[in-house]
């Protein structure tokens, strides 16, 4: 089995700055990954359909375009605007915007049939494969679970206007801090279950997006007033969730953690990470387009099934699973029993 965690705007220079690279590696390096001619910077809903296709945006369709500059007209970007003002330099306010405006809230998401219908291949086609929350891949479990979420409703939460009189307003940070943070992890946290979950199946391959630490990078030059640590926190919050994964896996299974760009002091960089439990895969994965080749190099792929049957390991056969004396102890020495 194959596990993608697609760590949104997981930036190769801060993995190694927080010393986090055997994480989410431990065999790693920086992948190339490339513009939106409007933005001049990478977007998180082209790259994503890039990484799954292994194409650029002029062959699998899906275009952000913005040619009017910052638009704050969308209500929910333009209430952004309005909080942020007086906290958030020009220069980055400018560049919230127009980020925002292009990350969701004026989207036309695609769902995966989009791709059968353009007769677009993707890295899930003919493979018993669990997608979760990608961006411009949605599937109907995603609207099940409720997993998919505005952006620009968590910075509203982050930003408050207050009323200074004479018709003057000024922006603070909200009251607390940590309710967008416990938001964010929530989400993050609500995926990673899902991921939990299928892993125990026969599955050939789960790949999950989370947009936790683009998030967190993005409010990062506001939060930083009151919480320098903010983004360090958030990816030390990460390599534990991800680590809690790999403790998850068997022998044979293999994980890959991935990036569509990097992200400091608020802008996207073009520092994006790939990282795997193997290290022969790092030959291959020189660019966000290598990584559907990479990800079907070392995948299986068997019909694909509603519902997958449950791996060995999980049946609570005893006959399959075998525990000696030493494990049973290690487990309760791990738990803090002993």
């Amino acid at each position: 089995m194959t596990i993608v965690l697609g760590w949104d705007a997981l930036d190769y220079e801060l993995v190694e700055k927080f010393g986090l690279t055997e994480t989410f590696g431990p065999y790693y390096s920086q992948l190339e990954t490339f513009d939106n001619p409007h933005l001049g910077k990478p977007h998180t809903y082209e790259v994503w359909p890039s990484i799954i296709t292994g194409v650029p945006p002029e062959e699998h369709g899906i275009h952000v375009e913005s040619t009017n500059g910052v638009d704050w007209k969308n209500p929910a970007v333009a209430a952004v605007s309005r909080t942020a003002r007086g906290i958030v330099p020009r220069r980055i306010r400018a560049k919230f915007g127009r980020r925002l405006q292009n990350q969701g809230v004026q989207l036309d998401f695609k769902s995966a049939d989009y791709y059968e219908s353009q007769g677009i291949s993707t890295v899930f086609d003919g493979r018993t494969a669990r997608p979760v929350a990608i961006p411009n891949y949605r599937v109907p479990a995603d609207d099940e679970l409720g997993i998919v979420f505005d952006r620009g409703a968590h910075l509203k939460q982050f930003l408050n206007v207050e009323d200074m009189g004479n018709g003057n307003t000024q922006s603070v940070p909200t009251a607390s801090l940590s309710q967008l943070e416990e938001r964010l992890a929530t989400e993050a946290l609500g995926k990673l279950g899902v991921v939990h979950s299928a892993i125990q199946r026969e599955y050939d391959l789960i790949f999950v997006w989370l947009g936790f630490l683009d998030t967190i990078g993005h409010v990062a030059p506001v939060a930083a007033e009151t919480d320098p640590s903010w983004q360090e926190r958030a990816y030390r919050m990460a390599a534990e969730w991800t680590d809690e994964i790999k403790h998850s896996l068997q022998d044979s299974d293999r994980l890959i953690c991935v990036s569509d760009h990097g992200l400091k002091e608020g802008e996207h960089t073009h520092a994006a990470f790939f990282g795997t439990t193997e290290q022969r895969l790092l030959d291959d994965a020189e660019s966000v387009y290598d990584i559907r080749s990479v990800i079907e190099t070392v995948t299986t792929s068997n019909p694909t099934v509603d519902e997958p049957a449950l791996r060995p390991a999980y049946t609570g056969n005893d006959s399959v699973q075998t525990r000696t004396a030493d494990d049973v102890r290690n487990q309760l020495d791990n738990l803090g029993y002993l």
